[in-house]
């Protein structure tokens, strides 16, 4: 994706209550898993790929789970398990011959199993997220941008800090933490207001009404990205 269309997407999530940069990941990474559900079970080279690498990380195979047919995921999941099967039998052969692995810890002696804990979706979200943040830093170079940017709900903590580390100067940095320090209080109000318009039992909902789930994505960023998006 070229850095001007990226950047149109993300003046587009701007709009929305929410992270930009997370609402344009959700939607790269619902595409690129709807591909990969298919081009794992019918495309030779891809299949091999993702086998080797034992499958996905637990945030997104559980995505694939709810997004793939029943049938589909049974295809890729069958050589997985026998893969499996395969480790089974060579961690025993290994314990026998050096009991001591046993006094390993838990972490270590799951690795064995050769489930990943990151994958080749995290791979490419760990890419977006790199292209995103510097594409907002582009955006909010222009004041008129930065006005808009400044009356967004803004970046979650995890691409703010992205962003920040990214920055060139000590303005742009300025910029963003006084858009998010005023973004966050904003928030807070909005957290508030729900809690009195809920015990009040006012069902006349504004912005207010997302602002829990503003919250939580504000604190740790989306949840079908990958974890913590270190």
């Amino acid at each position: 994706m070229s850095d001007v269309a990226l950047q149109v997407l993300l003046l587009d999530a701007m709009a929305q209550h929410r992270c930009p940069v997370c609402n344009v990941l959700d939607s790269m990474v619902f595409d690129e898993l709807c591909r990969l559900q298919r081009e794992a079970v019918v495309d030779t080279d891809t299949h091999a790929d993702v086998v080797a690498r034992g499958g996905y990380c637990a945030d997104h195979f559980w995505y694939l789970d709810e997004l793939a047919s029943p049938v589909t995921n049974a295809e890729l999941l069958a050589p997985l398990i026998d893969r499996v099967v395969d480790r089974l039998a060579q961690i025993a052969a290994d314990i026998r011959g050096n009991p001591s692995l046993l006094r390993q810890g838990a972490t270590e002696l799951a690795t064995r199993f050769g489930v990943p804990t990151s994958c080749r979706v995290c791979d490419r979200v760990a890419m977006w997220e790199r292209a995103a943040t510097e594409a907002v830093l582009a955006i909010i170079a222009d004041p008129q941008q930065a006005e808009r940017y400044a009356r967004s709900s803004g970046l979650c903590l995890p691409h703010l800090a992205q962003a920040l580390s990214a920055c060139a100067d000590r303005g742009m940095a300025d910029c963003l933490l006084r858009a998010a320090a005023d973004q966050s209080r904003q928030l807070a109000e909005e957290l508030r207001e729900h809690t009195r318009k809920w015990k009040a039992n006012d069902h006349r909902w504004g912005p207010e009404d997302a602002a829990p789930h503003s919250a939580v994505e504000k604190l740790v960023g989306g949840k079908k990205q990958r974890k913590l998006n270190t």
